[in-house]
């Protein structure tokens, strides 16, 4: 495992560690999440921080707002990497409540008015709102039972993008049509295909470099979980070329994981152990993107890079939940 790696890899353990001493009486499935996030940006968890912004989030809702549910610690952490916050939050809670007015109210609604504020100018926020709900109702022509309120987080995601409306519904229809069948779940494959349409090379390209990096973990014993994690494995997909090497460092990461407290089978869990380390490594490859590269084209697919990691804290947060359902 090469040095930054390794680094990053330790990081992320001693950020769970803070996050567990510090945050008993919330969901411990989202720990290695918020550990994540602080490990993208090469920082230790700020607890004191974290908890400010519980408490700015608590201040502006109710009890029953969603932003106090399955992704409130999430968001908290998120929110605590910024500059200010506070201000931060305002224009979250009130985008938020902009797109209240066009979809249902859901969890990863608040994760959509995050992406929106972190990447749109305000004065472009009706535009996109609206364009995320164009979005939204061609999904629910193509696929009318597996677009749910979930898809609203994806559609709002497009809508950051550079994609016309015409183009993403084409996209993603492409990469559903090519991965249909090869996993159990229809409802990820949609995820997946969600994440994969954001990148600009062709769909026959996309998933096929996604199947590569999914069958040779499986060889490896080291296989990807394919419920919402899947949507995830696209995000990997996105950050590299190098199929080979991205699988072995998922594969030496995992292993790393595996050796540390908390990352076992009556910790993490193996499926969503596997999907950190991937998240990991493509935070790895997307860096050293960003540090070699600098012109247009670029700057154009690291947007999408941003957004799709995006959908990876979106899915993360649902593996997470879907998992402590299931052990409850």
């Amino acid at each position: 495992m090469i040095e930054s790696l390794k680094q990053r890899c330790e990081l992320f353990v001693v950020n769970r560690e803070i996050m567990k001493n510090n945050f008993k009486w919330d969901n411990s499935m989202l720990y290695p999440l918020c550990a994540s996030l602080y490990a993208a940006n090469g920082l230790e968890v700020d607890a004191i921080k974290i908890k400010k912004c519980k408490e700015i989030i608590k201040k502006k809702t109710g009890m029953f707002s969603y932003f106090r549910g399955t992704t409130f610690l999430a968001l908290a952490t998120m929110l605590s990497l910024e500059e200010n916050p506070e201000d931060k939050f305002e224009k979250i809670f009130d985008v938020y409540n902009q797109l209240k007015k066009k979809f249902h109210t859901t969890t990863f609604l608040t994760v959509a008015a995050f992406v929106v504020v972190k990447m749109v100018e305000p004065c472009e926020y009706d535009r996109v709102i609206t364009k995320a709900k164009d979005i939204y109702i061609k999904m629910k022509k193509e696929h009318p039972i597996l677009t749910s309120s979930e898809d609203c987080g994806f559609a709002v995601m497009f809508a950051v993008s550079d994609l016309s409306v015409h183009r993403a519904i084409n996209e993603i229809e492409k990469c559903y049509s090519l991965l249909s069948g090869k996993f159990f779940s229809s409802n990820a494959v949609q995820a997946l295909s969600h994440t994969l349409a954001l990148a600009e090379d062709s769909a026959e390209v996309k998933c096929n470099k996604t199947m590569d990096i999914y069958n040779l973990l499986k060889e490896k014993n080291c296989k990807y979980g394919t419920g919402m994690e899947l949507a995830t494995l696209g995000v990997i997909a996105l950050a590299t070329d190098n199929v080979e090497q991205v699988v072995n460092d998922i594969v030496e990461v995992n292993e790393y994981l595996q050796s540390n407290k908390g990352f076992g089978a009556l910790g993490t869990g193996k499926s969503l152990r596997i999907m950190y380390a991937g998240i990991l490594v493509a935070n790895e490859y997307s860096n050293k993107f960003i540090i070699q590269t600098m012109n247009t084209t670029v700057i154009n697919s690291l947007t999408s890079i941003l957004i799709a990691q995006q959908v990876a804290i979106a899915a993360a947060v649902g593996a997470s939940a879907a998992a402590a359902s299931s052990g409850s």
